[in-house]
């Protein structure tokens, strides 16, 4: 009897073939932390579903090379990776049956009535999504055309560079502001109004392809203070995310003193904030900070953490329990505990 091969062989296989031609490099930087995920399917029986969608995927030659499949690869990983690191924390999930696309992907195990549930999603890059990928793996293909030709020219060392950039071009004067619309856009364009009213249910954005650039606990503050530079005081990109205003002032990173500190008005609402979508319980968020492993961030209105509190501790218990520490509400009222940069 021959026996199929494991997902993470599969997947590295995968890897090490678009190697030589296009490498992926949001594929490279996350694969450590994908093997568990990949272990994750292949040992629970009712993430099935993915393991079937995955092998189909790996058979599928040059799969890494087509930003659209790439892409779909990422977003199942993702919900996958929050049902494993919920899994981890005590806090036991089960996929909710596809219907007509009106219900979340996961929700908490048991019979209770009112538990809450999560939609998943796995933001991709700016400027188009997989078109940005696709802009990318050609960037990266011309690299490697770059430094095979070094080698043909007798090169004693060959060096190519090639940039990630998941926001885009972001000008200077304009980073932080960049990047909290980037995140609340792609995170409204993904869910509707209503969709999620029939049960508590929290929007949860795995971050592994686009960020905050500055992954810490202080960015789920509306100010972060001291860092980079001891006089610096950048607007938290996560906290707004949830709970910026139009009128919110954003708070930049000048490259030296003297230079102006504020980049404009945010002149968007955020997702919590968003009058839209205030049938959301809250937003998680994975966060991958570099060389360690993914986190789960939280971000609650101080309403619904009183109103669930007195009705439905189940919401509140299973928050906590996926967060620990790492949360904040609109009023900074955990701010004192945020304090890694």
């Amino acid at each position: 009897m021959v026996m199929s091969k494991k997902l993470e062989e599969l997947l590295l296989e995968s890897i090490q073939d678009a190697a030589e031609v296009s490498p992926s490099m949001f594929l490279s930087l996350a694969y450590h932390s994908l093997i568990p995920v990949m272990r994750f399917i292949e040992t629970k029986p009712s993430a099935t579903y993915a393991g079937k969608r995955l092998r189909k995927l790996f058979e599928t030659k040059n799969w890494v090379l087509d930003a659209k499949l790439l892409d779909g690869f990422f977003q199942l990983a993702g919900e996958v990776q929050f049902w494993m690191l919920a899994q981890n924390k005590g806090v036991m999930l089960e996929r909710i049956p596809e219907e007509d696309g009106k219900t979340a992907d996961l929700r908490m195990a048991g019979t209770d009535p009112g538990l809450p549930q999560f939609e998943v999603k796995t933001l991709s890059v700016s400027s188009g999504g997989w078109m940005h990928l696709a802009k990318m793996a050609e960037d990266s293909f011309q690299a490697q055309l770059d430094l095979q030709a070094k080698r043909f020219s007798g090169a004693r060392v060959a060096t190519s560079i090639q940039s990630i950039s998941p926001h885009g071009d972001v000008e200077r004067c304009h980073q932080q502001t960049t990047m909290c619309k980037n995140l609340i856009n792609k995170a409204i364009g993904n869910i509707k109004a209503g969709q999620y009213a029939a049960a508590p249910t929290f929007l949860v954005l795995n971050l592994m392809l686009i960020d905050s650039y500055y992954n810490g606990t202080t960015d789920l503050r509306p100010v972060a203070a001291g860092y980079p530079h001891p006089w610096s005081v950048r607007t938290g990109v996560l906290w707004t995310t949830a709970f910026g205003t139009t009128g919110q002032l954003v708070h930049g990173l000048p490259e030296f003193e003297g230079k102006p500190g504020i980049e404009g008005f945010l002149g968007l609402e955020g997702v919590l904030a968003h009058s839209h979508f205030k049938e959301l319980a809250g937003l998680l968020m994975v966060i991958h900070p570099m060389g360690e492993e993914p986190k789960i961030y939280g971000l609650m209105r101080t309403a619904d953490m009183d109103r669930f509190g007195a009705n439905n501790q189940a919401v509140i218990t299973s928050f906590m329990a996926l967060v620990g520490e790492q949360w904040n509400d609109e009023l900074d009222c955990n701010g004192p505990q945020l304090t890694q940069h």
